[in-house]
């Protein structure tokens, strides 16, 4: 295990989850995305051991066992150090049988919460809640970038060296060449979390999963290429709901045209995703309901 070295005094821990980190002069760091619990942060904290550098700061782009999870082991080796996420994250966070419960629907149960939760039962502490704007630590200045969409608390981070970290609002093109149908919970937000970052100045962009760091033209190339996976799932929900049916019909008619792989949790991810794409159809009057013979149908609404 290394630091990959981005620009300046930015740099990143290739993983199933990418560490950012930053080194300041003194060599303290601020850490994004420490990642999941167990032998990964291990091995990152003897790494630190080895390097001299001292954790200070952990900035968390999202709630997500696979971004948060290593958070409880960084604190127990520094102690000082300062965990931060939006408030959103926090709750989540904190509070990690609420994410089990919203992608149910309902009461969480034990064949999803194994599949998400990973970490000891110890559970995360937030410090600080950072929100959109300006964040200084050790005289740097950082910018915290709302990038809501993916989850409502999802933020990015932009470093001194123009180095942006976006967490999972992207992922690299050959995972979204095999799994194209994202994991949203707003689209309207991620639509414009994807504006948003176009039109930011940055040189570099670091994914939550991926090995390589992209350009700014690499990086618009694959925000549109998310841009149109959400289009293509929004008129293939037009187009299967010209007869009306219910969600679970038309979640296996999705999966099936697709040819989507899933286990237990997947299944309601695709779901969940499935029901915030009927939501902004639904605000875009595109859609539109009936209940009948004990159940409730969705339609494609004639203009």
């Amino acid at each position: 295990m290394k630091l990959q070295k981005v620009f300046g005094n930015t740099y990143f821990i290739k993983g199933g989850t990418n560490t950012g980190v930053y080194l300041f002069e003194n060599n303290e760091a601020l850490l994004i995305d420490p990642g999941l619990s167990g032998l990964r942060p291990k091995n990152m904290i003897k790494m630190f051991e080895n390097e001299k550098i001292i954790p200070k700061y952990i900035v968390n782009t999202h709630e997500h066992e696979d971004h948060v999870g290593a958070c409880t082991q960084i604190k127990h080796a520094y102690p000082e150090v300062e965990i931060m996420a939006s408030e959103n994250a926090k709750l989540f966070m904190e509070r990690p049988e609420l994410f089990s419960d919203f992608i149910l629907g309902g009461r969480h149960n034990k064949f999803l919460t194994s599949k998400l939760f990973h970490r000891d039962l110890e559970k995360i502490h937030v410090d600080t809640i950072i929100d959109e704007g300006t964040l200084n630590k050790n005289n740097v200045d950082f910018k915290i970038i709302n990038l809501k969409g993916h989850t409502l608390a999802s933020v990015g981070i932009l470093t001194k060296d123009n180095v942006l970290f976006v967490g999972d609002l992207l992922v690299s093109e050959d995972v979204l060449s095999k799994y194209d149908f994202l994991f949203l919970q707003d689209i309207e937000e991620y639509l414009k979390s994807l504006d948003r970052i176009k039109y930011l100045e940055f040189n570099s962009l670091v994914l939550g999963h991926g090995r390589k760091v992209l350009d700014k033209n690499e990086a618009i190339l694959l925000m549109e290429k998310h841009r149109q996976a959400v289009y293509k799932y929004l008129n293939q929900i037009k187009q299967n709901l010209k007869v009306p049916m219910n969600i679970e019909t038309l979640l296996r008619k999705i999966i099936k045209e697709n040819e989507l792989t899933y286990n237990y949790k997947e299944y309601y991810f695709f779901r969940a995703s499935l029901v915030s794409c009927i939501s902004y159809l639904a605000d875009l009057d595109d859609i539109d309901y009936t209940l009948q013979d004990s159940d409730l149908l969705y339609y494609t609404k004639i203009k």
